[in-house]
């Protein structure tokens, strides 16, 4: 089995709890835009009447809500949380499903690679419907402050420039898009890696997460106290450099772990 034939296996086992997501994840933040939208109205409308109706609202306002970070904060850790469970469902029923997945005539990254490219569709899919749905957002929000004549301010550009976890995921150029998809595809490998290591052990010690957890520990940490130990001798060019070695070396090391347990060590 290829690439292709097993990456069209992970979409189509994946779909069904993606749409779930994206499904509660639009029917909380419309449901609170309704909210949201009808309750300053009457708000306003009060403030209007008692003579302090001076304010004036903006898209950002409806983005800081508690509910709409806590819907955005929920999609996210879901994403973190399928990153593993894409390997562990494997596992269920004493791993016979891995054991024939291991057994299948390709090479085991093929699988790796896979499951990493489903996660990665899964997440630039999920950043699509999101910035749809926050236009369709901005779109209801001005319509229906202008039809009741409350006075709004700021753009839909600037309301996204001025909070922060909508600017990590659509960052204002290419290259700050393609570095932070880097950042999500080596957090992703360190699950991945986590599993792995974890899965190898799972049989011979009870603390195999603690050691998983370590070793992964260890490999993130060594560059950080580096930086920290460089960071007055380095000018911005050379931070830059140091930097980009830094997620090339994790990249690289994460992968080639995840190798190794994969095909040498991995227990089913």
């Amino acid at each position: 089995m290829n690439l292709l034939k097993l990456l069209s296996w992970e979409v189509e086992r994946v779909t069904k709890p993606f749409l779930m997501l994206v499904t509660g994840l639009l029917v909380v933040q419309f449901g609170y835009l309704g909210y949201f939208l009808w309750d300053e109205t009457n708000l306003f409308e009060r403030l209007r009447r008692e003579g302090n109706a001076d304010y004036q609202y903006t898209f950002l306002d409806y983005l800081g809500s508690t509910p709409y970070l806590l819907s955005l904060g929920i999609a996210v850790a879901a994403m973190l949380l399928y990153s593993a469970w894409i390997w562990y469902r494997d596992f269920q029923g004493r791993g016979t499903f891995m054991l024939r997945l291991l057994t299948m005539p390709q090479k085991r990254m093929t699988l790796f690679f896979a499951k990493l490219a489903t996660i990665l569709m899964m997440t630039l899919g999920l950043f699509a419907i999101e910035w749809i749905a926050l236009k369709l957002q901005y779109i209801a929000f001005t319509s229906w402050f202008d039809e009741k004549m409350i006075p709004m301010r700021g753009s839909f550009e600037q309301a996204i420039s001025y909070h922060g976890m909508l600017t990590a995921m659509y960052p204002s150029s290419l290259v700050n898009f393609v570095i932070h998809q880097l950042f999500i595809i080596i957090v992703v490998l360190f699950i991945f890696t986590f599993v792995l290591i974890e899965r190898s052990f799972w049989q011979r010690t009870m603390w195999s997460p603690i050691l998983s957890l370590s070793i992964l520990v260890v490999i993130l940490t060594i560059p950080i106290f580096g930086y920290a130990f460089l960071s007055n001798r380095l000018i911005y060019d050379e931070t830059i450099v140091y930097v980009g070695v830094v997620l090339v070396v994790w990249t690289s090391v994460t992968i080639w772990l995840g190798r190794r347990f994969l095909q040498t060590k991995l227990n089913v």
